[in-house]
C-alpha cells in the first residue's frame, strides 16, 4: 500500500515541466551558484509580478520555516522565491522562468570565468 502511494505523489511543481526541470538544475547546483541565482529571482519576481507585491510578501510571512523538509527549504532565499512561484497563476509562471533563463546564462557564464 505505500509504493501505491509514493507512485501517486507528484510535487506541485513536477505538474509543469518547465518549473519542473528548473528546480532539478537548482538542486543540483553549488549552495553559492544556487543563492546566486535565488537573489535573481527575487529580483525578477519583484520586479515582474504585476499584482499587489504586498500581498506576495504576505505569503512568504505565512509560510513559516520551522521544520527543513524540502532540500529547497534550506536556503531561505531560496525557499522565499519557491513560495512566491508556487502562487502564481502558470502564465505568469512561465513568464518569470523565461526571464530568469538571461540570468542563469549569464551567471553560469561569469562563475565559470571567474574560476579560470
Amino acid at each position: 500500500m505505500l509504493n501505491l502511494y509514493i507512485m501517486d505523489y507528484i510535487r506541485w511543481y513536477d505538474k509543469d515541466p518547465d518549473l519542473s526541470h528548473f528546480m532539478t538544475f537548482m538542486q543540483g547546483l553549488n549552495d553559492e551558484l544556487r543563492d546566486e541565482i535565488a537573489q535573481d529571482l527575487i529580483q525578477i519576481l519583484m520586479g515582474e509580478i504585476s499584482a499587489d507585491s504586498d500581498g506576495e510578501i504576505s505569503v512568504l510571512g505565512e509560510s513559516k520555516l520551522t521544520n527543513y523538509k524540502r532540500w529547497y527549504d534550506k536556503d531561505i532565499t531560496l525557499h522565499s522565491a519557491v513560495e512566491i512561484i508556487k502562487n502564481l497563476d502558470q502564465s505568469k509562471r512561465k513568464e518569470i522562468l523565461e526571464n530568469l533563463r538571461e540570468s542563469i546564462v549569464q551567471i553560469l557564464t561569469d562563475y565559470n570565468y571567474d574560476r579560470k
